[in-house]
């Protein structure tokens, strides 16, 4: 089931409320897919502070990952493939207790995790427009 939401600047807390909700555990993988400047890092900056978490909240871009509080891990995939996730020891961290936030996932991510047996969530942000985005979030990758 995919659920979409149409959300704007201001109620992206409420989108990370209502996503929680469907989630709906402390530990869980979220695959961000969405373009350049589509909203990925916004999100997580959301969700952070959504958990209580006080942090400056930026993209991993250079560090691939970056942990905020004790709970939420924040992964940057841009232009990695599956063998350097793997050699990056990326998989064994999705094993920890948390949410696990990726940005650039993707369909051979995706893959890779059901082979492995991680559930995982699919969050595709589209941006049509700049007054809006459209959040589309499912259990399985959407194509």
């Amino acid at each position: 089931m995919i659920k979409r939401f149409k959300v704007k600047e201001a109620v992206v807390p409420k989108a990370v409320a209502e996503i929680l909700a469907m989630i709906n555990s402390t530990n869980a993988i979220v695959l961000l897919e969405g373009n350049l400047a589509s909203g990925k890092t916004t999100f997580v900056k959301e969700f952070v502070k959504y958990c209580g978490i006080d942090e400056d909240v930026s993209s991993p871009t250079y560090t691939i990952q970056n942990i905020y509080g004790a709970k939420i891990y924040h992964y940057d995939i841009y232009q990695k493939n599956v063998n350097e996730f793997l050699k990056l020891g990326l998989l064994d961290m999705l094993g920890e207790s948390g949410y696990h936030l990726i940005e650039w996932g993707n369909e051979e991510l995706a893959k890779l995790l059901k082979m492995y047996g991680f559930k995982f969530w699919h969050l595709k942000i589209s941006n049509e427009n700049s007054e809006y985005r459209i959040y589309a979030v499912s259990d399985k990758w959407q194509n």
